[in-house]
């Protein structure tokens, strides 16, 4: 997809969709079927985009850096204006330049709303994939309640297989520690209220 409005436009219709559904029950994980993905950067985004808004996720996509700022205004806006608690001194910093109010997480703390990156999505399962070398040491960033991640729709793989092998290129050394996040499973075990993702195109950057 060459027109990024349209590609906004359509990821927005998959969203409300998906979110009118009632069939699903609260720990349902659904997969989507893979077997008619062809590898495209666009069929893997959407591919993504169903599975993670149907397990209970919100996206919002964003090509340009001020829909970046006013998504992540928007979702601090729900949640009574609270500063973002963020692991990563990245992503304090960009948060900072976008004049989004942030600061520094202690290690295992769990503020009302959390912000983090993650090094991969992953298609078939609408999960992320969220390591130690992203946060404090060898510890991976705690999600907190209600949680933002930002990620790059080139962070968009088919299957954990590709998205280990991402990891194998990114990283000379493998990271200690590995969490694969999903909206329904995550909030099942751990009680996570909401995850936001952000999803920027990557020629916003």
């Amino acid at each position: 997809m060459k027109d990024n409005r349209l590609k906004e436009q359509l990821f927005r219709n998959i969203r409300e969709t998906l979110i009118e559904r009632d069939d699903l029950s609260d720990c349902d994980i659904p997969v989507a079927d893979t077997s008619s993905l062809v590898g495209h950067d666009d069929d893997l985004c959407i591919t993504f985009t169903k599975s993670f808004t149907q397990a209970g996720g919100t996206l919002h996509y964003c090509y340009k850096e001020c829909d970046i700022r006013s998504q992540i205004l928007d979702i601090q806006h729900l949640h009574g204006d609270a500063t973002i608690g963020c692991a990563s001194d990245n992503l304090n910093s960009f948060l900072g330049h976008l004049e989004v109010d942030n600061r520094a997480m202690l290690p295992f703390e769990s503020p009302t709303l959390g912000a983090t990156l993650c090094e991969a999505l992953i298609a078939d399962q609408g999960s992320m994939v969220i390591s130690s070398n992203l946060g404090l040491g060898v510890t991976v960033p705690a999600l907190c309640d209600n949680t933002i991640v930002l990620a790059f729709t080139s962070q968009v793989v088919a299957d954990w297989r590709m998205a280990s092998e991402r990891l194998k290129q990114l990283y000379p050394i493998y990271p200690d520690q590995i969490m694969v996040a999903h909206p329904a499973s995550y909030a099942c075990r751990k009680g996570l209220q909401k995850f936001y993702l952000i999803l920027i195109e990557d020629e916003t950057i």
